[in-house]
């Protein structure tokens, strides 16, 4: 949907404050803009029709945006240096001022949620911030060995690791419980300018890459990185910060003051645009500060077939009341028939077999379904396929466990069927 929103934008430009309401609406866009003929600071672009006013103006380069348990709307302006604070009614002050900051560029959680968590792109710095404004340094470019170089977007991983993208040096760097720093991802065939990072339930990590416009995705497991989504210059352009988003996929923001959505299978489509705005540097949506409890586990192993390849079962996103997900598929034979099974139960490898491949799902199980497949593709390790589906939006399903495992015909596999990984899926809200 592209909106031209502002019918004078220097109507627009004269107010210094505009909330609406002295409340933050719960599936509203609110956008950091960097400089619009001085008016830079964070927009509010309403959820149903796209239509964007000012909301707090008076920043200066306002960035990655979080809201806070409090009620309240947290953003690093690395024009001030400081980690602002925004009231339901669009009053910005500072919560933490100069200090450790030159540049702070981006704000999350602690993995309590009790304080802040800020990288400065200049300071070579992450820095924790408590609520009442005092400052800690946490990691900097000497107790990283030199590997913190520009961080830009952060992100934690569910056993409290930290996920660093370095701006400077197209790398990621993740930082662990201990404080060791380790080398993640160093590509540059995929990885240029990275910006904002997040980390989905099902172990995968995004980055949005400013100057290639894509998405790319890694496997925390084994590293792996590919191209997720993109480029499409007509749908995202110089992506900047990115967000899972509780009404499905990623939300990106970028140039040409336009927001893009990504589902689990990478395609882009546009939620809103104002060009006039140029250029979005941030975007938070309050429901989505809270994520999603659903994940995604793979367990056991699979049998292998042609070229001793063994069928990989993963999943992208996180299952949650109302979510997209996708169920993932790779290094099958290509061009098979397979078949999905669901169970409530699991089982121990070599408990049972299909056709000479251990199963590792109950199929005594309670809960006990079957959904028959088709692998596309040629070749060993050619069949990888991605399914896309909406998780049914109702709370009856936090907690409820599901085991998955697929069986395919592959004439190099024991008994003619290969089998992959078994995938536990845990739904959350």
């Amino acid at each position: 949907m592209k909106l031209k929103t502002f019918a004078a934008l220097g109507l627009a430009l004269a107010v210094t404050t505009g909330a609406a309401s002295a409340q933050f609406d719960e599936n509203d866009y609110y956008v950091s803009v960097p400089f619009v003929a001085g008016a830079s600071g964070i927009y509010v672009a309403d959820s149903e029709t796209g239509v964007t006013t000012p909301f707090s103006l008076g920043l200066l380069i306002p960035h990655y945006g979080w809201f806070g348990h409090d009620g309240n709307f947290y953003v690093p302006d690395r024009g001030f240096p400081a980690l602002m604070k925004i009231t339901p009614d669009g009053v910005a002050t500072p919560l933490s001022l100069g200090g450790h900051f030159q540049k702070p560029v981006t704000c999350i959680p602690t993995m309590d949620g009790s304080a802040w968590v800020v990288s400065d792109m200049e300071a070579h710095k992450i820095v924790q911030v408590d609520y009442d404004g005092n400052q800690t340094l946490l990691h900097d470019a000497t107790s990283t060995g030199g590997l913190l170089a520009g961080p830009d977007g952060i992100a934690f991983d569910d056993h409290g690791n930290l996920y660093v993208a370095n701006l400077l040096t197209d790398t990621v760097v993740k930082i662990d419980t201990a404080g060791n720093a380790t080398l993640f991802a160093d590509d540059p065939a995929l990885i240029r300018a990275p910006g904002g990072l997040t980390i989905d339930g099902a172990g995968n990590l995004y980055i949005a890459n400013y100057d290639l416009h894509t998405i790319v995705r890694f496997r925390l497991d084994t590293g792996a990185g590919s191209v997720f989504a993109g480029p499409d210059l007509e749908k995202m352009v110089f992506p900047n910060d990115l967000k899972l988003s509780r009404d499905g996929g990623l939300i990106v923001a970028g140039r040409q003051g336009r927001v893009t959505r990504v589902d689990a299978v990478g395609n882009l489509s546009v939620i809103f645009e104002v060009p006039e705005l140029i250029e979005y540097d941030g975007v938070a949506v309050k429901q989505d500060a809270n994520y999603c409890s659903g994940r995604y586990e793979t367990y056991g192993e699979g049998t292998p077939g042609t070229g001793g390849l063994e069928p990989y079962f993963g999943a992208i996103f996180s299952p949650c009341s109302g979510h997209i997900i996708g169920l993932e598929f790779r290094d099958f034979v290509g061009g098979t028939p397979a078949i999905l099974f669901v169970s409530s139960g699991s089982l121990p490898n070599g408990a049972l077999k299909f056709k000479g491949a251990d199963m590792v799902v109950d199929p005594a199980g309670a809960v006990f379904m079957t959904l028959p497949l088709f692998i596309p593709g040629t070749g060993a390790g050619g069949g990888d396929m991605t399914l896309q589906f909406t998780v049914p939006a109702m709370t009856g399903l936090d907690g409820l466990q599901l085991f998955h495992q697929v069986f395919a015909a592959d004439p190099a596999a024991p008994k003619g069927v290969s089998a992959s990984n078994g995938l536990l899926e845990t739904f959350g809200l």
